[in-house]
């Protein structure tokens, strides 16, 4: 497993997502962050230890950067989805304000 990177005063969410039936330990860590009055949704992604994939999607508001989140934790956690990988949550971390209180 890779350390998350997910982490800080500025993280609002995060959760990182595994592949429990590989041997591979394919991962897909997401998190949404604050950056300069922006809202930016960052993911990494990868297997065996090393990120093979990184994006950054930036937007004016949370609740874009939100609906964003959860529809590709959705995605990846859809049992039915075409993909042979089916990820599980490996844990969310609690979710913040942008001004860092619970």
């Amino acid at each position: 497993m890779i350390p998350l990177e997910a982490s800080g005063p500025n993280v609002v969410k995060n959760v990182h997502l595994v592949v429990s039936s590989t041997p591979r330990q394919t991962f897909y860590s997401i998190w949404i962050e604050v950056c300069h009055g922006t809202f930016r949704v960052l993911k990494v992604s990868g297997a065996l230890g090393r990120i093979w994939d990184r994006r950054v999607w930036e937007f004016s508001t949370l609740d874009e950067a939100e609906a964003l989140f959860a529809r590709r934790i959705r995605e990846k956690t859809d049992p039915g989805r075409r993909s042979p990988r089916k990820y599980s949550i490996k844990h969310l971390l609690p979710e913040k304000t942008h001004d860092g209180t619970k």
